[in-house]
């Protein structure tokens, strides 16, 4: 990885609450666990073991940091991850934008590290419906990897009075592509998803949802269902 790039994600993550010293400041923090770590289509785990995760954020005004860290398990010497990652976040009308940085470490194996910058918008309205569109770029896909793009157009549609109990529900789903750098031997792929998210106003949330993507006969992007419970608090 650019020890730069690095430098760089480090400053804005130390950076970021004081440029914001005179907003408000709130945390948050969360942990959860999932009967699968899927990233953009692709299992984490070669075992497919359950995951176990835990994050915290802060955001001060329109700026936030925040981590985020996860077992994996990639057939290697990695069994953890750790991301760092900051942003800023203006309001164009009615658009919610974001731009941020973000890191994915891996202590155990460091040539698997990268970082990758981010653009988002989302649209929502009072209803909870909301549309994001997504742009990722990272330099590097770890040691001395290819260059790569991802782009994800996510979508969320509450349930009109559908409640059990504490829970809300809300049907959400994204379609997201990956682009390599030539040259490198990886290939591009597609992914999507499609779940519910059952949610308290007390920040327990169960998710269950599909995930696939457009290659065959590789393990890891095989489709899966998979149930995650998360409290934010």
């Amino acid at each position: 990885m650019n020890f730069k790039a690095i430098l760089l994600a480090s400053a804005l993550v130390c950076g970021a609450p004081t440029l914001a010293a005179a907003q408000d400041v709130t945390t948050s923090v969360n942990f959860g666990v999932a009967s699968s770590y899927q990233f953009r289509g692709i299992n984490q785990n070669v075992n497919d073991d359950i995951q176990v995760f835990a994050g915290a954020d802060v955001s001060a005004g329109n700026f936030y940091v925040g981590t985020w860290a996860s077992n994996v398990d990639f057939g290697g010497e990695a069994n953890l991850e750790v991301d760092f990652y900051a942003g800023y976040k203006p309001k164009l009308g009615n658009v919610q934008l974001d731009f941020g940085v973000l890191t994915y470490l891996y202590p155990q194996d460091t040539d698997l590290n990268l970082i990758e910058a981010k653009a988002a918008a989302t649209i929502a309205n009072e209803a909870g419906m909301s549309l994001t569109g997504s742009i990722f770029y990272s330099p590097e896909a770890g040691k001395n990897g290819p260059s790569y793009w991802y782009g994800e157009i996510g979508a969320a549609l509450p349930i009109p009075n559908a409640k059990v109990g504490p829970f809300s529900f809300t049907v959400n789903g994204s379609i997201g592509t990956q682009e390599f750098e030539s040259g490198f031997g990886f290939a591009d792929y597609s992914n999507w998803k499609l779940g519910v998210t059952a949610a308290t106003s007390t920040g327990w949330a169960v998710d269950l949802f599909y995930t696939d993507t457009d290659v065959s006969n590789a393990t890891l992007l095989e489709g899966k269902t998979v149930l995650q419970l998360k409290r934010t608090f």
